[in-house]
């Protein structure tokens, strides 16, 4: 009797082991993992075996006990244990709150382990708990002080709870340790707008373009900021700049159709709406405003003259002539030599002006995407 016992006993252990098997396999399967959160915080993880009795919660048959009488017997589970591996297959899966849990439980084994504690703050603030987050980071920072990633998300953090003022004092300590972040230079953009220091800001933006003309977010971020000042015409070029770089990204192209539209420039406004719409027919706010100007222009609405091109190129120049300001070029004693005459002749010369005709739309309802996807590490 004690031997059909303890096996029916291994046979469900099995059973609900198979069971939970595929949830952890999936959870290795990258960032990009897109299944809906777990309803538990417990995740049960044992090797897989072939499932040889009933499910959890199944009656056994009286045939087979000693006595009579039926008994339900509960499945017994198995914690997942706490490794830094098992935590952040669950971060990878995308179940923050669960992952957050797991890192929890981790740190509480490895409490000197400040990449520990930083992927804690990582889970808690994407589970939306600031608090725990901060104080996660916080304490990743005093174990390693000079990891600069540790500043910058806890200045991510600072940004949501409203405390610009405390997150920009962060990401400048994080840019103390690695100058050359760009995550860290347009954190520190967002900050200086959010403490309304949008001077500061737009000088941070152009100091990253300096560094490298085709930070995507950078000329997204700075086209963005420019709209929010009304600036509408100043944000045509970053737009410009980084639809040219990356034509297929229905977010640059729907913030590109509101620089135009809010500039006068209707027809090319839809046509970009449209592009997003193209890329992704699920973005609503390019659907939204692709229905909304539909039915404002007609087929005899005038074409709109704007050349993306042009923008674009008028764009790159005027960053390469802040690069120049900023970087002194060496000086170059030339010798000068008369040159023969030649007859006169006229060039053409591209006109990047902006030149709103006398349809002007309303401005666009809602607001654009500002901020950079943050990246988890690396």
């Amino acid at each position: 009797m004690q031997t059909i016992t303890r096996s029916i006993r291994i046979r469900r252990l099995s059973w609900t082991a198979l069971a939970i098997v595929p949830f952890a396999l999936a959870a290795c399967g990258g960032d990009k993992a897109e299944s809906g959160p777990i309803k538990s915080a417990t995740i049960t993880d044992t090797h897989p075996v072939q499932p040889s009795g009933p499910p959890k919660g199944t009656v056994i048959p009286a045939s087979n006990l000693e006595m009579g009488t039926p008994v339900v017997r509960p499945a017994v589970e198995v914690a997942m244990p706490a490794t830094y591996d098992n935590a952040d297959a669950v971060f990878k899966s995308g179940h923050y709150p669960e992952a957050a849990e797991m890192f929890e439980r981790y740190v509480a084994s490895k409490p000197n382990n400040a990449f520990g504690f930083y992927m804690l703050g990582l889970s808690s603030w994407k589970a939306g708990d600031f608090d725990r987050a901060k104080e996660a980071f916080d304490k990743a920072i005093d174990i390693n002080p000079t990891f600069a990633k540790s500043y910058f998300n806890e200045g991510r953090v600072l940004l949501d709870l409203k405390r610009a003022p405390e997150a920009l004092e962060q990401i400048e300590k994080g840019l103390g340790f690695d100058s050359t972040s760009a995550d860290g230079w347009r954190l520190k953009a967002r900050a200086q707008a959010a403490s309304g220091d949008m001077d500061g800001a737009m000088q941070t933006y152009h100091e990253l373009l300096v560094r490298n003309d085709e930070d995507l977010w950078g000329l997204n971020n700075l086209g963005v900021l420019l709209l929010d000042t009304g600036d509408y015409e100043g944000a045509l070029g970053p737009l410009a700049r980084v639809v040219q770089l990356k034509p297929t990204a229905p977010l640059f192209q729907n913030n590109f159709g509101m620089a135009l539209e809010r500039s006068g420039y209707p027809v090319a406004a839809l046509h970009h709406y449209e592009a997003a719409v193209r890329d992704d027919s699920g973005y609503t706010k390019a659907v939204n405003n692709a229905e909304r100007l539909s039915g404002i222009v007609t087929d005899s609405t005038l074409q709109d003259e704007v050349s993306v091109q042009d923008l674009a190129e008028a764009f790159r120049l005027k960053v390469k002539m802040w690069r120049e300001t900023v970087t002194p070029q060496p000086q170059v004693k030339l010798e000068v030599r008369p040159l023969p005459a030649t007859p006169d002749s006229q060039t053409g010369k591209a006109d990047t002006t902006v030149k709103p005709d006398s349809m002007v739309v309303p401005p666009t309802t809602g607001d654009p995407v500002k901020a950079k996807p943050d990246s988890v590490k690396g």
